[in-house]
């Protein structure tokens, strides 16, 4: 009893000591801040939220660090917390009651996007600075909004990034997972590269919705996973991904800064279930400064706050504790100049309520901008109102976080020896990146796609004709199907060299009876509509079938060509096809103009060409015709018949050389016209003819479809004239298979590049394009396409002629070498007049002396023998 009552005397002693000193210190408080001017800063941030956890927790350790340094300061700033439970109209209202109840210089709004343009117009009414801490929205104009500050979160920067990892592991897609709320949902608008599938998450997704959602993407081809979330959610997401095998080899895992800031505050066991996962997160320099923040932190922390007990200080604590400092300094400063201003109110009704306004805010505003100092993150500037990271460096976690690169927007990505990469700029390759350590524990990369053990559906275009392209056999016996021909062996060498195994199984695009179901356009629409996975077979590339599918590179050659009959080579007379009739009389008859004009000019001077009446025809003959092969001897003494033989071996060079040419070409190819009525052209059913008939400049073409290379043979060796025709327009492919079961009969003789050759048909997007499409090209390279084509055709050697249908042999006419026998006739009658005027100046001279001498005149004689004197100098 006794005990007891002393124990309650003592209680009541305690608690008047306690008052006692409690309200000593309020009085010293009071003594002491009666000099201070109280600054009013409103802080509205998420309550719950990891980020406005530390937030919070940052800020109140600003406080105290800079107060602590800076006793002699004359301001001091006073924070009121409001709780916006991650409601942008509750942060509205917020702002509005501080204001009412406080003469606010500045509010503060953590991560609120929604409310971040709503409070930047109020601050633009009320005149006080807006600082918005990690809101992703979209950057507002400084311009627009004078008084908003935005920290941290640049959407575009993030976009970027994500651009940069994805182009440097060579990812053509990426699926993106997001929390469906204001902070994460405007990465949509900034997708860069844009996203194949985006999947929303809510904060209150149960764990069987999340799975779902996984399973939903487990089924898609893409394996390369972009996560955009809070901290909280991720970390259910990547347990139930773990769970359904989605951490194994194979997938890619992306998380953006949301995530990648809080990676050292998460649970063991999360961080366990992340091994492989690349994120980004904003760079921060490692100081002694910031290792006793975080200590101070920590331990702070472990002292107050149960609730932030395991989390690690971030850029989101380090940004709002230098922040603070600035927004300190810069109250310091406005006391400093501007005392006077700190304590003009001003009142102002905002509809259903007033506030009032400090008339320091603009004065407070550009004190903050101009803050330059060394803070905790580096170097602390805004530029038009904004601080967002200029570096941002790229982790990758297993058995920890470990930091494999740096991206920044002058450079692209850096490797961890920035110094030596002072030259590069916009570099995205992973070769900058250090080793990567992928889901499954393997170092190789993710190729970004995945079948996951499905079989492709793949069609095949039955009843083709040319069985050495494409061929479906079917046994009667066992009803089981056979799909052969040289479209299906490049179709197996390619993906047997993928380096991955791809399961598919070949489906004839047939009816009831065996025949095709419809057009090639109708087999590739199956595609279209996901009937089938993929079409081997001849598939020509064309513009009109690419809004629908994607083709891989042709695997065969391009364009379309023209074959004809070769020459009957058994004709006796097929020497004289090269020159036409009128061309073989006018050579004959200036080699025999030319032998007569040489024989008149040299006769006189030269005993060659002198002796009797038939020696000298025969010599005319001889000498003309010797000038074809070059073998004439007889030395010529005239320069005059010099000149003549000279142009004409000239002729007969140009003559005889055209003719070899066109005789060596006749005994290949025989040219045909199809410009009458007469002529028929035949053409491979199921080909675009119309387009062929209009490039190859045909005329009037009477046209017959068929289908395999013998009915080719059976219509050219009958020709137009006895029910077939005479020649045949194709896709170079079919005509080299046609060529090499008939390579001494029939030849191309034109061709034209207007198709895009076979290629193989996907869905549009299908990663499978370019795989199939590079091992085309390997296959090429190593020139195995030629030898499989040589196998499947059964040709040893190269049967196509490329040549333009000017180019085409053709019997060569007068006209063609009328030139020529102008310039040498002119130069021939040249040559003789001039023999025929040095034979008669003799009898001219004879004359000339007679008239002389009949001259009565001395003067008269004088002139003439001046003008006869001329003359003999000319004529000499």
């Amino acid at each position: 009893m006794d005990f007891t009552r002393k124990a309650k005397w003592t209680f009541v002693l305690v608690t008047i000591l306690f008052s006692l000193v409690q309200s000593s210190s309020a009085n010293h408080t009071s003594i002491n801040d009666t000099s201070i001017e109280m600054i009013h800063v409103g802080l509205i941030l998420d309550a719950q939220s990891w980020v406005g956890k530390i937030v919070d927790s940052c800020i109140s350790l600003a406080i105290s660090d800079f107060y602590s340094r800076n006793r002699h300061y004359q301001t001091k700033l006073i924070v009121h917390t409001r709780d916006s439970e991650v409601d942008s109209l509750l942060v509205l209202s917020q702002a509005l009651v501080l204001l009412e109840n406080f003469k606010l210089d500045a509010i503060i709004a953590a991560e609120n996007s929604a409310a971040v343009k709503t409070l930047a117009e109020l601050g633009s009414r009320v005149k006080i600075p807006i600082i918005s801490l990690f809101a992703a929205a979209p950057s507002l104009s400084f311009s627009e909004y004078p008084y908003l500050i935005q920290i941290g979160q640049d959407e575009s920067s993030q976009a970027k990034v994500i651009a940069a990892i994805a182009e440097a592991f060579s990812w053509r897609s990426v699926t993106l997972i997001y929390e469906d709320n204001d902070p994460a949902r405007p990465i949509l608008s900034n997708a860069n590269p844009s996203f194949d599938q985006h999947v929303a998450l809510l904060a209150s997704s149960t764990d069987e919705e999340i799975v779902e959602q996984l399973r939903n993407l487990m089924s898609l081809q893409t394996t390369v996973l972009l996560v955009h979330m809070s901290p909280i959610l991720a970390s259910r997401l990547f347990l139930n991904a773990r769970r359904l095998g989605m951490m194994s080899q194979g997938y890619a895992w992306i998380t953006t800064d949301m995530i990648t800031n809080f990676m050292n505050s998460m649970d063991p066991s999360v961080i366990e279930s992340m091994q492989g996962v690349v994120g980004f997160k904003p760079h921060i320099p490692a100081s002694k400064e910031l290792r006793k923040l975080a200590i101070r932190w920590r331990s702070k922390n472990l002292n107050e706050n149960q609730n932030l007990e395991e989390m690690e200080i971030n850029v989101y604590g380090i940004w709002s504790y230098d922040m603070f400092w600035a927004v300190a300094t810069a109250a310091e400063r406005v006391m400093t100049r501007h005392p006077h201003i700190l304590h003009q109110v001003t009142r102002m009704n905002m509809n259903f309520t007033t506030i009032r306004s400090s008339q320091s805010g603009l004065v407070f505003m550009d004190e903050i901008l101009q803050s330059r100092f060394k803070g905790i993150s580096g170097g602390f500037q805004l530029t038009n109102g904004r601080l967002i990271p200029k570096e941002f460096e790229i982790v990758d976690v297993f058995k920890g976080e470990r930091i494999i690169g740096y991206w920044n927007p002058g450079k692209g990505i850096t490797s961890l020896m920035k110094q030596e990469n002072n030259n590069e700029t916009n570099s995205t390759s992973s070769s900058k990146l250090e080793s990567v350590i992928w889901p499954g524990g393997t170092m190789n990369i993710p190729k970004g796609w995945s079948l996951h053990g499905k079989r492709l559906r793949i069609g095949v275009p039955a009843d083709n004709g040319f069985r050495e392209i494409i061929s479906v056999t079917r046994d009667p016996r066992t009803n089981e199907t056979t799909v052969t021909g040289y479209c299906v062996d490049v179709f197996k060498e390619a993906v047997q060299s993928l380096g991955y195994e791809v399961h598919y199984d070949f489906i004839p695009f047939e009816d009831a009876n065996g025949r095709m179901a419809g057009t090639y356009d109708d087999l590739i629409l199956q595609v279209y509509y996901k009937n089938y996975d993929a079409v081997v077979g001849d598939t020509t590339i064309l513009a009109s079938r690419l809004p629908y599918v994607d083709f891989t590179m042709p695997f065969t050659d391009i364009g379309i060509g023209t074959v004809v009959p070769k020459i009957n080579k058994k004709s006796i007379w097929i020497f004289l096809m090269p020159l036409s009739g009128d061309l073989w009389i006018t050579t004959a008859a200036f080699f025999i103009l030319t032998g007569l004009v040489i024989w008149f000019i040299e006769r006189p001077i030269n005993e060659e060409f002198q002796g009797s009446p038939c020696e000298q025809i025969g010599m005319i003959f001889w000498y003309s015709f010797s000038t074809l092969v070059f073998a004439h001897k007889e030395k010529l003494l005239s320069n005059l018949s010099k000149f003549v033989v000279i142009i004409w071996v000239f002729v007969v060079l140009i003559i005889t050389s055209s003719y070899t040419a066109t005789l060596a070409s006749m005994l290949t190819v025989q040219q045909i016209e199809l410009n009458s009525k007469q002529d028929y052209v035949g053409y491979h059913y199921g080909f675009l003819l119309s387009r062929a008939v209009s490039n190859l400049n045909f005329k009037n073409p009477r046209l017959k479809p068929y289908i395999s290379p013998e009915e080719y043979a059976d219509a050219l060796g009958r020709g137009s004239n006895n029910g077939g025709v005479s020649t045949i327009v194709d896709e170079i492919p079919y005509l080299k298979v046609f060529l090499a079961k008939y390579p001494s009969d029939y030849t191309i003789i034109k061709s034209m590049t207007t198709t895009g050759g076979f290629g193989f048909v996907f869905p549009k997007g299908s990663p499978l394009v370019q795989d199939i499409s590079s091992a085309i090209m390997r296959l090429r390279e190593e020139e195995e396409l030629q030898l499989m084509e040589n196998k499947s055709f059964h040709s040893t050697e190269s049967i196509f002629t490329d040549q333009d249908t000017r180019s085409n042999p053709s019997r060569l006419n007068l006209h063609s070498f009328g030139g020529l026998f102008l310039v040498t006739g002119i130069s021939s009658t040249s040559a003789l007049l001039l023999c025929l005027f040095q034979k008669s100046r003799p009898i001219i001279i004879r004359e000339f002396k007679f008239f002389l001498n009949s001259m009565d005149s001395v003067k008269d004689y004088l002139k003439v023998q001046r003008y006869f004197t001329t003359l003999t100098i000319l004529f000499n």
